[in-house]
């Protein structure tokens, strides 16, 4: 696996052996600013939320848990609230993000919709290139 750099866009090359083509695979910062943008403010049609379900399963590992809203969120209940964030409208915008090593991103986001305004600060553990762990910052340093 080779990785290229174009400017602030990292891809993952794998060569597909049948073709001797190139994949290009996209990083996780990518697969997980493409998601994000989805929550873009505007009401989402069936096609648009049938994306969004599965651009979710390319970024959260099938046993992600969440201490995000002071409990433990598994995926099924972190599906249903990235669910209602649609459904009002949601528009998430990241404000910092950052590989503190290869398993571990610290992000910064804000969702703003009718019923919040609220600014998140996370660190994500990943595992086979998708997030397994989402903590709050607060949490993430008193375990430390």
């Amino acid at each position: 696996m080779i990785v290229l750099s174009q400017g602030t866009n990292d891809f993952l090359v794998q060569m597909n052996h049948s073709a001797n083509l190139p994949d290009i695979v996209p990083t996780f910062e990518q697969q997980y600013r493409q998601y994000l943008s989805m929550f873009d403010g505007v009401m989402k049609d069936e096609q648009a939320l049938y994306l969004a379900k599965v651009k979710f399963n390319l970024i959260y590992h099938g046993k992600v848990q969440s201490t995000e809203y002071g409990g433990c969120l598994n995926r099924d209940q972190i599906e249903h609230l990235h669910e209602i964030y649609f459904s009002l409208g949601s528009k998430i915008t990241l404000l910092y993000f950052k590989n503190e090593d290869l398993q571990t991103v610290n992000v910064k986001f804000q969702v703003v919709n009718k019923q919040e305004n609220t600014t998140f600060h996370n660190i994500l553990t990943l595992e086979d290139n998708k997030i397994v762990k989402v903590q709050t910052k607060e949490d993430y340093d008193e375990d430390m």
